[in-house]
């Protein structure tokens, strides 16, 4: 219940800090920045949605509001065009350096911000659809304008001689110039003669001249009148072609709008927040439904002793205590840990050992079973007791002849064996079981019989009989009897796994004969912070190779 209070409080904690952001982004950033009031309040509001829907109608707005305008830019004077143009273009500059602005902090999920993006492009679309029509508008009031010249021109020839007329009146300068010439080929006394009494010189010439200058005034009224004529149609063509416009359709300026504002932000958080708190429930739902029941369906792990007879370990008559007293009997010598050794007899003899084995160095150095205090001496009792950690209490199992058991080193504090039958320990791997590595071990160490191991843990050590078989916690195990099936099941309770008070297997000796030995509260008095991390780390790697 504990926990689950704490895991509500979490989680409100989590959603409260969440409102409160959203309150103070919503509520309070208007009142701490003047320009935002109630318009941005509202926008920040809108979705993606909803900000598409409203520039789509400002947009229909603007383009009716520029066909209005349409007639009036055609009535318009050259003049009033220019200065509309003028102010047309200044206002399209400032719409553009508010749209190069628009790149603040969250300028690209803020409805309200992007909304005002949208509308300055839509003005600057509108201004430049604008600028356009008054363009346009102008290069048809200059083309009138141009038409009224032409035809001041044109009608300055009212009748442009035509092709023949001016071929007739070049064959009649022609004519005059022949007679002339041929008048010039006479006898000077001819030419005299006749320039005396008929005066034809003057005459040729006159009528030369005559001819000759209305020759070139037909031909140059001609040119110009054909030059003033095309003038006046090219001016007609440019001005049909520039009074046909029409005022341009707003582009849709939410093609490139981006499809996540803040609203939409904020809903995704909220759905990874949720993923987030869930993933590990459905995780652990999937786990204990799915695979945890797979993986007790796996062969148990069975350690087979050969030559190990039918002789069964029985759980001591006394529970376990601070401290025991140990008896020796002839011929029998007692190992004991560093810090363990209470009190010894004062005739006992007492030298040091190296290592517990000496055929499993490493293993004895790692469990701390080395500098050994080994005591001697036939019908003298020693007390073992923890000297330095106040939850430890021991407990002694006989290991009779021809009986073995599976035990971890770690939990040794004295070693009782016969002074010429050293106790044998012998290893062995289980590389390639499933459950040797779900229960996070690889090796296991058996001792052999004849021995009295003296066995410590944390708040107690509990050795009972399996008879049917028990399940129990990963951490608690402290030694079984060899030749008993080890494996792992599911925890038996769902919801206390799922909320994280339990894990999701427990270690299982099934049923036979023989013990089980538990350690009650393996973690008592262990560090805590990093360095209990690390030395609970450090037990880990030493439990998976059996220390």
């Amino acid at each position: 219940m504990r926990a689950v209070f704490g895991w509500l409080g979490r989680t409100g904690l989590l959603y409260l800090v969440l409102c409160l952001a959203f309150a103070f982004y919503i509520l309070a950033w208007p009142r701490i920045v003047p320009q935002f009031g109630s318009d941005s309040l509202r926008q920040d509001t809108m979705s993606v949605a909803q900000i598409r829907e409203t520039v789509l109608q400002e947009r229909e707005q603007l383009q009716s509001e520029l066909t209005q305008r349409e007639a009036d830019i055609r009535a318009m004077a050259v003049g009033a065009i220019d200065r509309r143009l003028v102010q047309a273009r200044r206002q399209q500059e400032e719409v553009q350096r508010e749209i190069e602005g628009s790149n603040g902090f969250l300028d690209a999920v803020r409805p309200s911000r992007i909304l005002a993006l949208q509308r300055a492009k839509l003005r600057d679309a509108a201004l430049q659809a604008e600028i356009d029509a008054l363009e346009s508008a102008r290069e048809a009031k200059l083309a009138g304008s141009l038409i009224a010249r032409a035809e001041a021109e044109f009608d300055r020839y009212s009748r442009i001689p035509t092709a023949n007329a001016v071929r007739v009146s070049h064959r009649l300068c022609d004519s005059a110039e022949k007679d002339l010439k041929e008048f010039e080929r006479r006898s000077m006394l001819d030419q005299t003669t006749r320039e005396i009494f008929l005066r034809e010189r003057e005459v040729l010439e006159a009528t030369r001249d005559r001819r000759c200058d209305a020759a070139e005034s037909r031909e140059t009224r001609r040119n110009a009148g054909l030059a003033a004529s095309q003038k006046l149609a090219k001016a007609r063509r440019a001005y049909e072609e520039a009074r046909e416009w029409d005022m341009a359709a707003l582009p849709d300026t939410t093609l490139g709008m981006s499809e996540t504002s803040l609203r939409e932000v904020l809903v995704a958080a909220a759905w990874a927040l949720l993923g987030i708190l869930l993933l590990p429930y459905l995780i652990r739902t999937l786990l204990y439904y799915v695979i945890a029941p797979i993986a007790q369906r796996r062969q148990a792990i069975r350690i087979s002793v050969p030559g190990m007879n039918s002789v069964v370990v029985k759980p001591p008559q006394e529970q376990s205590r601070a401290s025991i007293p140990v008896r020796l009997g002839a011929g029998e010598e007692l190992l004991v840990r560093q810090g363990f050794l209470q009190s010894s007899p004062a005739d006992a003899k007492l030298r040091t050992r190296a290592l517990l084995d000496w055929k499993a160095p490493l293993a004895s150095l790692a469990s701390g079973m080395a500098m050994l205090t080994r005591v001697r001496g036939s019908d003298t009792t020693t007390v073992i007791s923890a000297d330095n950690d106040p939850f430890a209490e021991i407990t002694a199992i006989d290991l009779p002849q021809g009986a073995a058991m599976v035990l971890q080193p770690r939990t040794l504090a004295a070693v009782v064996q016969p002074q010429d039958r050293p106790l044998r320990i012998t290893s062995h791997w289980r590389l390639f079981s499933l459950n040797a590595w779900l229960t996070q071990q690889l090796r296991f160490l058996v001792f052999h019989g004849p021995a009295r191991l003296i066995v410590k843990g944390g708040r107690g050590v509990r050795v009972e009989p399996v008879d049917s078989g028990r399940r129990f916690g990963q951490d608690q195990l402290a030694g079984f009897s060899a030749d008993l099936s080890y494996s792992v099941a599911r925890n038996e309770t769902f919801v206390p796994y799922l909320l994280g008070r339990e894990p999701l297997l427990r270690d299982r000796i099934e049923g036979g004969e023989g013990v089980l030995v538990l350690e009650e509260a393996p973690y008592a008095g262990r560090r805590k912070g990093i360095r209990g991390g690390l030395e609970g780390l450090f037990d880990a790697f030493l439990k998976a190779f059996g220390i």
